[in-house]
């Protein structure tokens, strides 16, 4: 798949990948049979399968504005969170690396399938149509060599500065999540503006608005 012209990619997850990520610098990809969603995870192993890889791992972001789907399905409870990447400065670094590929997945009815054949090349960067409103970007890792990686995973250097804030779920109380704020500023050695929490389920402008009205 071709680069793209991306502002940001949102990287929705939990605390404890977030603290990984701040203390190793690594991006981690994961394995397609640890995910949750079989019909993706199925499409992405017989990818693997038709191109005979000994490896294949991936890490899914969103390219779109915040929706309560992405907090519920990737970062849901009060341990949630959303990394928010610069995408050029991620897309440029990651790209330098051999094998890896990545693109903005395509959605697809299943009515289309009866008349379109899907290339092999872009399995990985198609799933079903009820899943568009994630606006998901993709980067995956392939090999045919069995030293390429081992753990069932594959890291990926990453400078800090590629992060250009920190969302925690609205869900966390107020007192644990400046607990967590502080943490985070210290790990993550920057201002305090880049460490945010959601206010996704409770806006006061949005509420005072109609108040006023």
């Amino acid at each position: 798949m071709g680069r793209k012209q991306t502002k940001h990619l949102n990287r929705y997850t939990t605390l404890p990948v977030l603290i990984d990520l701040l203390r190793r610098k690594k991006l981690v990809l994961l394995s397609p049979d640890k995910w949750d969603d079989r019909n993706d995870a199925e499409v992405m192993l017989e990818y693997k399968k038709r191109k005979k890889l000994k490896h294949l791992y991936a890490v899914c972001f969103s390219e779109g504005e915040e929706t309560i789907h992405h907090w519920t399905a990737y970062s849901n409870g009060s341990g949630g969170c959303c990394i928010q990447f610069d995408g050029e400065q991620l897309l440029s670094a990651v790209q330098k690396l051999d094998g890896i590929r990545m693109g903005s997945v395509k959605y697809k009815k299943i009515k289309d399938l009866r008349t379109a054949v899907i290339k092999v090349d872009y399995m990985p960067f198609t799933k079903r149509w009820p899943y568009r409103c994630e606006e998901e970007y993709r980067i995956i890792f392939e090999s045919t060599d069995d030293t390429a990686t081992s753990g069932g995973f594959f890291d990926i250097d990453i400078s800090l500065r590629t992060i250009s804030k920190i969302t925690i779920n609205q869900r966390m109380p107020e007192q644990v999540y400046q607990t967590i704020k502080e943490y985070l500023r210290q790990e993550f050695k920057n201002p305090a503006q880049r460490i945010n929490r959601s206010t996704l389920y409770e806006n006061k402008l949005w509420i005072s608005k109609f108040k006023k009205a």
